[in-house]
């Protein structure tokens, strides 16, 4: 899934061990001192959504840009609340609102081959690129947007935002044009991140920044790399080396970062990687859940299912359906489609209940009274079917109304991407399945997850009419960050977009901008729950679990799951038994 938050969740009784309070319960990670040494091995079907941290913008990408950069905030794997990373201490907002000051800690230093002590410049380097077309970051716009002189749209270089102040070597001042409910929540983003400009600037030129391939590290892990800087570490689709940053200072880090060394190893099939790791071959699962029948497996079986937390995710998982291709352009094409959908059906492709509810609505049960209840709770479910399988009666009568005397669909074929393994693979089947009943004729084009998004599901000229495999967790605690970065039409970019349904609806659009500047917090939820509410009638994109995301450990290491990341594994706080 693409991005961020969430919390603890209890299931049936003899389900499963769970998380508690961040870690597993059986005091794997209860806080005790860990080993030093050692290596530790994720596994992983397919690959980063970017190596570049200031492109990056995938849950499984943020377990390891967390680790080898630091941006203002970060996250202990016990809580969802930002705390001091390279800031030195929690920011400070004006009384209008239009002034955020941080400062940032002293003995912070890049990796070779930069060296040099982090300052205030570099923070602001690294968030400028965020809007230049060649970094084309996800959210810059959505969360930074508001900085007084930042873009409207993207750059062809890097610009210089004359809101972002640097009075001294270690102090940041944010100017803003208006106020913002959620600006200092976003400083925990990867974006803000240090980049020191006379070293990146050189590869920041060009249509497509390389500094991905030449970056250097604040956090106690870098990616391998050589005497000149360029990274050695990453084969695309094949591995990621991480290795200690020499210059990382632990009296400046709460991370214990016990490994001297993290493997993570792409294109495994997911149940040959449940596999390995429950044989002690590798340690911990990384973008793929374990498959449904190893699930069931797992969780009967009493040794094996201490090693397995289920974390709520604080989002959804969807489906996109393309607003600018016929025929999804169409209202009442898109609401018989989230009619006929057996949600059910895809959510059995990952494990069934144990795997979360059937959603209705985008604002996930976690957020309770922070916008899951203004939007309607567990009741609002504007397309209801017995049993989330699908009502074909009601969507066929929609679908004569859009103008198929037939109630089903005449026209071309339409084109899914979709993953190329399950259960991603099979989720997109039953998709196909379910729109064939209403007389759609679905190809698939089946290609690894991460390329999914970055070629195709994230690049509007390239997406097809449905993205059947995606899904958002929030940035942070507050509901704008699951649907101002998804479906606000001025978040549309051409690169890294993550409006997958491409949806630019005027009254949404302009509520939305009205919540934006909301500082009363009841008021702000109240705001976004109704806009949840309207998202979903417009059936541009048609959620179908909450969902409670498996991670499974082998026996060698501990445990320590990042509550805020969806279940990915923190593995600056694992260790090697």
């Amino acid at each position: 899934m693409r991005r961020r938050n969430a919390v603890v969740v209890g299931l049936a009784a003899g389900a499963l061990v769970l998380v508690a309070a961040g870690f597993s319960s059986g005091g794997k990670t209860s806080g005790a001192q860990g080993k030093k040494g050692g290596t530790i091995t994720m596994l992983s079907n397919g690959d980063v959504d970017h190596i570049d941290p200031g492109q990056a913008y995938y849950q499984f990408t943020y377990a390891i840009t967390y680790i080898t950069q630091r941006p203002l905030l970060a996250y202990k794997p016990n809580s969802v609340t930002p705390i001091p990373d390279l800031a030195a201490s929690m920011p400070t907002v004006s009384a209008n609102g239009l002034t955020v000051t941080v400062h940032i800690k002293h003995g912070i230093k890049f990796s070779p081959p930069v060296n040099r002590e982090v300052t205030s410049a570099d923070v602001k380097y690294a968030m400028e690129r965020g809007f230049d077309s060649a970094v084309a970051n996800g959210y810059a716009s959505a969360y930074f947007g508001d900085l007084v002189g930042a873009p409207t749209t993207p750059q062809n270089k890097v610009p210089n935002i004359s809101g972002i102040q640097t009075p001294n070597k270690y102090t940041i001042v944010f100017k803003l044009t208006k106020p913002s409910g959620v600006f200092v929540g976003a400083l925990q983003e990867p974006l803000t991140a240090p980049v020191p400009a006379s070293y990146a600037r050189k590869y920041d030129k060009g249509t497509a920044s390389s500094y991905g391939n030449w970056q250097v590290a604040t956090g106690p892990y870098m990616i391998q790399n050589n005497a000149a800087g360029k990274i050695t570490g990453y084969a695309p689709g094949r591995q990621i080396v991480l290795v200690r940053n020499p210059n990382w200072n632990p009296k400046t880090s709460w991370r214990p970062a016990y490994a001297d060394k993290i493997v993570i190893k792409e294109g495994f099939d997911p149940t040959v990687g449940t596999k390995q790791i429950l044989s002690g071959s590798a340690d911990v699962n990384g973008d793929f859940p374990p498959p449904a029948a190893e699930l069931k497996s797992i969780t009967s079986n009493s040794s094996q299912k201490s090693e397995l937390e289920f974390t709520a995710t604080s989002g959804s998982r969807y489906i996109a359906l393309n607003t600018r291709k016929p025929p999804f352009n169409k209202l009442l094409v898109r609401q018989a489609v989230a009619y006929v959908l057996d949600r059910n059906a895809m959510r059995l492709t990952r494990g069934g209940p144990i795997d979360g509810k059937i959603a209705t609505h985008f604002i996930s049960p976690d957020f309770g009274p922070v916008g899951f209840n203004q939007a309607g709770g567990l009741t609002f479910n504007p397309f209801p079917s017995a049993g989330g399988s699908g009502d074909v009666a009601k969507a066929m009568a929609l679908m004569k109304k859009a103008g198929y005397k037939s109630g089903k669909y005449s026209g071309p074929q339409v084109t899914q991407v979709a993953d190329n393994s399950p259960p991603g693979s099979n989720t997109a089947a039953v998709v196909a399945n379910s729109l064939a009943k209403i007389g759609f004729n679905v190809k698939t084009i089946s290609v690894q997850h991460a390329a999914m998004y970055t070629r195709f599901c994230n690049v509007p000229k390239n997406e097809p009419n449905i993205c059947p495999n995606v899904g958002w967790l929030a940035d942070f605690h507050e509901p704008q960050t699951l649907l101002d970065p998804t479906f606000n039409g001025k978040n549309i970019i051409p690169t890294n977009n993550s409006n997958w349904p491409l949806l630019n609806d005027p009254a949404i659009n302009k509520l939305m901008d009205k919540a934006e500047l909301e500082l009363n917090p009841e008021t702000r939820y109240k705001e976004w729950g109704q806009i949840d509410d309207m998202i979903t009638k417009t059936a541009a994109a048609i959620p179908w679990i909450w969902e409670t995301s498996p991670t499974l450990y082998s026996t060698k290491v501990t445990h320590a799951s990042e509550l805020w990341n969806g279940g990915e594994p923190d593995m600056s706080f694992m260790s090697v038994k």
